[in-house]
């Protein structure tokens, strides 16, 4: 049964759409402020003008650029970014409440998974990010909502053509 099938898998299963469309379904919505989905990205100022989130036009033209990526690998490097900062902001917190002192703590970081991404950077990133992870990390996360909740919109609007056209 289709209901028992993780998210992941059923969306895995659909046909793959470029991201590069993405730009265009966001063109095509009427009033993309009121979409359920991607309405929080857009706004209106008070002369009655769209106003975009400004991550909104950095990650379409990254989906525009890659002509190879389609809105489910988008999808999931937005969830591996998102999931990368909260294993790293866990790790760290860990790490410093045993009270390891910073030199032994970038080692130890450095030690780690790569995906945590201490041992590609240079040490002054790492003491950077330890400084302020917070301010670090915000804007990765925040790019990786984005990516995800353009991804999703896209990839159920490309759904429900398929759903309507079987209805009719």
């Amino acid at each position: 049964m289709a209901g028992d099938v993780p998210l992941l898998e059923r969306l895995a299963q659909l046909p793959p759409l470029p991201a590069a469309e993405v730009a265009a379904l966001v063109e095509r919505l009427v009033a993309p402020q009121g979409d359920p989905v991607v309405g929080p990205l857009f706004g209106v100022d008070e002369e009655g003008d769209l106003v975009v989130n400004p991550l909104v036009p950095a990650v379409l033209k990254s989906f525009q650029e890659k002509a190879e990526l389609t809105c489910y690998a988008a999808l999931l490097e937005g969830l591996t970014g998102i999931w990368n900062a909260a294993v790293r902001a866990a790790v760290v917190a860990r790490l410093r409440a045993s009270g390891l002192p910073l030199d032994d703590l970038l080692l130890r970081l450095g030690a780690l998974s790569p995906t945590l991404g201490f041992a590609a950077e240079t040490p002054e990133w790492a003491r950077e990010w330890l400084a302020d992870p917070f301010t670090q990390d915000a804007l990765l996360v925040q790019q990786c909502v984005v990516r995800m909740l353009l991804a999703l919109r896209a990839m159920a609007e490309a759904r429900a053509a398929e759903l309507t056209t079987k209805l009719g």
